[in-house]
């Protein structure tokens, strides 16, 4: 295996990893209980959910999508030529198109 699909492998590991870890806490962020009751007196909202408090899941989840984020960002850096040449080669004028909006003052 050469070093850039190394490189790959662990840059997509950690996006997945990011990904899962950020579902699953936002899910139990989403149907867990918000807020306080009467200033804040409700003993539900401290409720450990599978083993970590609210306020860790919350932790959970802002650095696990900082980890997919800059996985995201590894991911373009180490793609940036495919990058930039499927965008180039999607914007591209073909040259009987070129032809055609130079003679109808462009035109079509």
């Amino acid at each position: 295996m050469k070093n850039k699909a190394k490189i790959n492998y662990v840059v997509d590991i950690i996006i997945g990893a990011g990904f899962i870890l950020s579902l699953v806490s936002g899910l139990i962020l989403f149907f867990t209980p918000r807020g306080g009751f009467m200033g804040g007196r409700n003993l539900m909202v401290m409720q450990d959910v599978l083993f970590f408090s609210k306020y860790m899941w919350k932790d959970i989840h802002t650095w696990s999508s900082m980890a997919m984020a800059l996985g995201v960002l590894g991911h373009l850096i180490l793609h940036w030529k495919w990058f930039v040449c499927m965008t180039k080669s999607l914007f591209k004028i073909k040259t009987k198109d070129r032809i055609a909006l130079s003679d109808t003052g462009g035109v079509i």
